[in-house]
């Protein structure tokens, strides 16, 4: 699906989501907090054509017990598409498991701002995620967010584990830092760093907001580039992505070597 300015939520929580429970409880709070971008249709696999009913969530758990991936999509308004994504356990003792991943995309301007911070806020909350995030790719930004991971195919962000096992790639407009990252950067200096709101939502957990209003990454970029900048200048410690440090990721590279990385804590279950 093509979104001129796509606005993505990326959630990534320690829980496996594997339990029922837990993965119907992610969805409920969706459906909760989003009801403008219900899904229409879904699907444990392409195509995504079995309707989507939020009175019948138990639906989206395969008959075998265990939950699985659920993919989405909303074509009327608000035209949006995600994924409710359980965690990917690794079969090699080479590859690590990942989080489990709740992200969406909808179109710059649609959904109400305030909507989606108190969503991003609360699904963080609920699946204490080490890290979660609100952004509008924009064309500014676009070769940026290639370069470090965040957007890898250019047309909208998709943070996933693996790449923050090399680095942080950026500072995001809305951004929640997580136990992980709480850890790493230190409390105090999250606390204390520049930007239009920062909030702490839990003990371990802090709500960064870089400016007012989402739309100021597409209509005053380089401010939100300079905020950016200035945010992470506040951290003595090398967490953040340098496009003249960055290296292969597919070769695995020097993980921990180049970039500060935080030591996941993925729940066994």
């Amino acid at each position: 699906m093509k979104f001129k300015t796509p606005v993505t939520v990326n959630v990534l929580s320690p829980l496996a989501l594997s339990k029922p429970t837990e993965f119907l409880d992610v969805v409920q709070t969706f459906c909760d907090f989003l009801p403008d971008l219900l899904p229409e249709k879904w699907g444990w696999w392409e195509p995504l054509d079995r309707d989507f009913d939020p009175q019948n969530l138990n639906n989206l758990v395969p008959n075998g017990g265990a939950s699985e991936t659920v993919y989405w999509q909303r074509k009327k308004k608000y035209k949006s598409e995600g994924s409710f994504a359980v965690r990917w356990r690794s079969k090699s003792p080479k590859v690590l498991d990942t989080h489990s991943n709740i992200s969406f995309s909808t179109e710059l301007g649609q959904a109400p701002q305030a909507d989606l911070i108190a969503y991003l806020k609360i699904a963080s909350v609920n699946s204490n995620a080490d890290f979660a995030f609100l952004d509008a790719l924009t064309d500014p930004y676009r070769e940026f967010a290639i370069e470090s991971g965040s957007a890898p195919y250019g047309e909208r962000f998709m943070v996933i584990t693996h790449l923050l096992r090399h680095w942080l790639p950026d500072v995001f407009w809305g951004t929640v830092f997580g136990p992980a990252y709480v850890r790493l950067l230190g409390k105090e200096h999250l606390l204390t760093a520049p930007a239009y709101i920062v909030e702490e939502l839990a003990p371990e957990m802090i709500y960064v907001q870089l400016t007012e209003r989402i739309a100021d990454v597409l209509e005053d970029a380089a401010a939100v580039w300079s905020r950016r900048e200035l945010f992470k200048a506040h951290f003595p410690c090398n967490a953040f992505f340098l496009p003249d440090r960055g290296y292969d990721r597919l070769q695995r590279g020097p993980i921990g070597d180049v970039f500060a990385v935080p030591q996941f804590e993925l729940c066994v279950a």
